[in-house]
């Protein structure tokens, strides 16, 4: 496949001067063919310092804290702010502080809407699902980041939706590098193949902008997807164990009446609990039961729900065999396809993908650039 020459967005990125860290350089490659190609392009740059704060960047690179002063331009009966700007050549991004919770919107044809709550400070990204923010009419998508003193983290996602396929690879210093992750084919082959290959419910996902995720899907079969499985494992462990290994040691759970699914672990008097039987929305989103309770009980949500998605809770020794995931029905098979079609098989399609290391995440220690390439066609 042609690859365009790296042109565009060149973001110096001036980080902890205190620790002497070098500019990291921001770049940008717009890969459409075609009359597609001049479809204007927008960037908007949003995170979060050590304190909480919400930042956003302006064209000159700068942070500003998000303020509800900045809801200003009406859209859908509401203020919103303007925080995005067109994709420029180069800027220099200023910042002495750590970054975290980042990202790097890309929206097709119009700016962004974020808007600031002025009730607590937060920043309201974009949400498609709701039917009352603008973004809804935008083709968009975004790469996830943070910055702090151990280095650049980067990662691609579809947890929430697919919009365009985008790539990553950073370089460090020392001339490794690391990836590129991400999708390489044309936006309109993934959204055709996307639905050749997904059973039946999940075609309801596709619409004109954007592939949602299943957690996010209106009322119909695919919020039912996954309940006779669930259910079937946990009348499972309600007879026999389940032994989890994940790193912080062995686990040994059964289900008690009521769906109280309790752990224990060996040399550790507590109990570990996953508190009710998730329905088919909560695991293909791993919130409600799978993400309650303390550290180590939100690590056996996380376990669950990733073995849930690609269908091994019943063959939990599997758990580490990327090549059994996905191998049975019920499972999620929009997971399936973004694994099936990613780079180095890794995808985030849905919140614990990363258990057992099966997210797009990159890492440079000391990074020079970061290069973020995308297809609009």
């Amino acid at each position: 496949m042609h690859i365009a020459p790296w042109t565009l967005l060149a973001v110096l990125l001036g980080l902890w001067p205190a620790f002497g860290q070098a500019p990291l350089r921001l770049a940008f490659a717009n890969r459409t063919r075609g009359a597609l190609a001049a479809q204007p392009v927008y960037l908007t740059v949003t995170a979060q310092d050590d304190a909480g704060t919400f930042l956003r960047m302006d064209a000159g690179g700068a942070f500003h804290p998000c303020l509800p002063a900045d809801n200003r331009v009406p859209a859908a009966g509401r203020l919103w702010c303007a925080y995005s700007f067109p994709l420029p050549a180069a800027v220099d991004l200023d910042t002495a502080r750590d970054l975290r919770g980042g990202r790097i919107y890309l929206s097709v044809g119009a700016p962004l809407r974020l808007r600031v709550d002025p009730a607590t400070g937060g920043l309201v990204q974009p949400d498609p699902a709701n039917g009352e923010d603008p973004n809804g009419r935008t083709l968009f998508d975004w790469v996830e980041f943070a910055l702090d003193r151990t280095g650049l983290y980067a990662n691609t996602t579809c947890v929430d939706q697919f919009g365009l396929p985008i790539t990553l690879e950073a370089r460090d210093r020392d001339g490794t590098s690391a990836g590129p992750v991400g999708l390489e084919a044309r936006r309109s082959d993934l959204v055709r193949d996307f639905a050749a290959a997904v059973p039946g419910p999940f075609r309801a996902l596709v619409g004109d902008l954007r592939i949602t995720a299943p957690g996010h899907a209106p009322e119909g079969p695919l919020r039912r997807h996954l309940d006779a499985y669930i259910r079937a494992m946990w009348e499972r462990y309600r007879r026999e164990p389940l032994v989890l290994t994940p790193d912080e040691g062995t686990f040994t759970g059964r289900v008690e009446p009521g769906g109280l699914f309790v752990f224990t672990r060996p040399g550790d008097p507590e109990r570990y609990l996953i508190r009710a039987m998730p329905t088919t929305p909560e695991a293909f989103r791993c919130d409600g039961p799978l993400a309650q309770g303390c550290t180590l009980e939100r690590v056996l949500g996380a376990q669950i729900a990733a073995m849930l998605n690609r269908h091994i809770l019943e063959t939990p020794s599997a758990w580490r065999d990327p090549s059994r995931y996905y191998a049975a029905e019920p499972a999620n098979a929009y997971a399936r396809f973004w694994h099936l079609r990613s780079l180095g098989g890794k995808a985030y399609a849905f919140p614990y993908d990363d258990v057992n290391d099966q997210a797009p995440l990159i890492h440079a220690a000391h990074p020079q650039e970061l290069r973020i390439g995308f297809r609009v066609d």
